[in-house]
């Protein structure tokens, strides 16, 4: 009798536990991502970075189901002379599914944003002025 009681508590605090699901992360930037963190939406505690990614490479993570942040962080880049700049790209999601989170830049759409369970993510680029005409 006790022991199957204790076999009934231990079977539903099994099933209460949380759901994890994969999310796929890709880098479809010219530059490497140095930091990504996924962490509960409205956290402080962004906790540590799940990983690196090169220029077109992925990473697959595993992800407690709910509302999450995404944060990226981009390599520094060179903007001018006398500036640099470190591109971050965020995303707020409801993580009920396995999915893959392309980041990308603003100015770009690459292909297969449009395939289901695919998410974009975008680091924010200011486009280039154009160069001013020359004069004869």
């Amino acid at each position: 009798m006790i022991r199957s009681a204790f076999l009934l508590v231990l079977f539903a605090v099994a099933a209460c536990g949380a759901t994890y699901h994969q999310v796929q992360l890709v880098n479809k930037t010219s530059r490497p991502i140095t930091e990504v963190f996924i962490f509960a939406t409205g956290s402080a505690n962004h906790g540590s970075s799940r990983g690196a990614l090169a220029p077109d490479a992925t990473l697959a993570v595993k992800v407690k189901a709910g509302n999450v942040d995404v944060l990226a962080v981009s390599e520094k880049i060179k903007v001018s002379d006398t500036q640099t700049e470190t591109r971050t790209a965020t995303q707020t999601l409801e993580l009920k599914k396995p999915v893959s989170l392309v980041f990308h830049d603003s100015t770009q759409t690459p292909a297969g944003l449009d395939q289901p369970n695919t998410i974009g993510v975008a680091f924010q680029v200011t486009p280039e002025p154009p160069a001013p005409p020359e004069t004869p």
